[in-house]
């Protein structure tokens, strides 16, 4: 009996997007009209994050097999939960975050999927570093991209080299157990997220072109965004990584503060002890600790 192929969920996040968002959905379509003889079948959905223009027209018209809209403009983060959310309900065994504007090259789907119908991998991101960049990207992002691939090495420990792609690829085991609570920032919140559930992460080279369309969510504020939710993002998934160097920072500083303290009184600099100061530091690093243990269990707990 033939084995029945994988079907795979593009979903495409979109914001403003009438220019380009039909001829996206077409070229999938034209691409892998006949992709299951290959081991896989692509429908593409649609996740208008509030849109004020044509884009649920266009979409509709180009083919879209759902429309999924979001009441006003919530964010990339929210459209992405959105569209994983639908393609798990779905029943898809592989969703692929794709870009609206061409910015990230329909033909790549194919190559990205690969480590998943291989299983190789639970979460696939496109590596637009790794790959090629037919453009000149401005300094600010190209050097925002930088550091934010250098914190996701060190947070998770894999071997990353584009931490902020557009494309980006999930095999059904995650898409059942993932966890995006901020409407920001993608990339971070699911390398975090899919670090610490033991999930398998594989990177592919990928060809990424400029904007012709459509506007960058990225501006001043994005770091301000950014940083808030990927904590966030981190404690809800490991507890313990926040809370206890937080915790034991403030007991040793505790310690630290009474030893040096005690110094002075043998040398009779001072005259006694700032106890007040010493109890509060050591309470409250003794209390961030036993609040990161709890969390840390409500968390785990079976």
């Amino acid at each position: 009996m033939d084995r029945k192929p994988n079907y795979v969920i593009a979903f495409i996040p979109a914001f403003n997007e009438e220019k380009k968002i039909g001829e996206v959905i077409r070229k999938v379509y034209d691409l892998y009209r006949d992709s299951e003889q290959r081991g896989f079948k692509v429908e593409v959905i649609v996740v208008d994050d509030g849109s004020t223009d044509r884009t649920v027209e266009e979409a509709r018209r180009a083919g879209a097999r759902r429309i999924v809209s979001h009441p006003c403009n919530l964010g990339l983060g929210a459209a992405t939960r959105s569209g994983m959310q639908t393609a798990y309900e779905m029943g898809a065994d592989i969703a692929l975050k794709l870009d609206a504007d061409f910015q990230h090259d329909p033909q790549d789907i194919e190559k990205v999927i690969q480590p998943i119908l291989e299983d190789r991998a639970d979460i696939v991101y496109g590596s637009r570093f790794a790959g090629k960049i037919t453009y000149r990207m401005p300094l600010i992002r190209k050097m925002g991209n930088l550091f934010f691939t250098w914190l996701m090495r060190k947070l998770t420990g894999w071997r990353i080299t584009d931490a902020q792609t557009g494309l980006m690829v999930y095999s059904r085991r995650y898409l059942a157990d993932f966890n995006m609570p901020g409407n920001y920032n993608p990339p971070h919140q699911t390398l975090i997220d899919a670090y610490h559930k033991h999930m398998r992460y594989v990177e592919v080279p990928v060809v990424f072109h400029p904007r012709t369309s459509g506007k960058s969510f990225i501006s001043l504020k994005y770091p301000f965004k950014v940083f808030p939710q990927m904590v966030r993002t981190l404690i809800m998934v490991n507890p313990l990584k926040v809370f206890m160097p937080i915790g034991l920072s403030l007991i040793a500083f505790g310690v630290i503060m009474f030893l040096v303290e005690l110094y002075l009184i043998n040398h009779r600099m001072i005259e006694k002890l700032h106890d007040s100061t010493i109890v509060v530091l050591i309470l409250f690093g003794i209390q961030t600790a036993f609040f990161g243990l709890l969390a840390d269990l409500i968390v785990n707990r079976k």
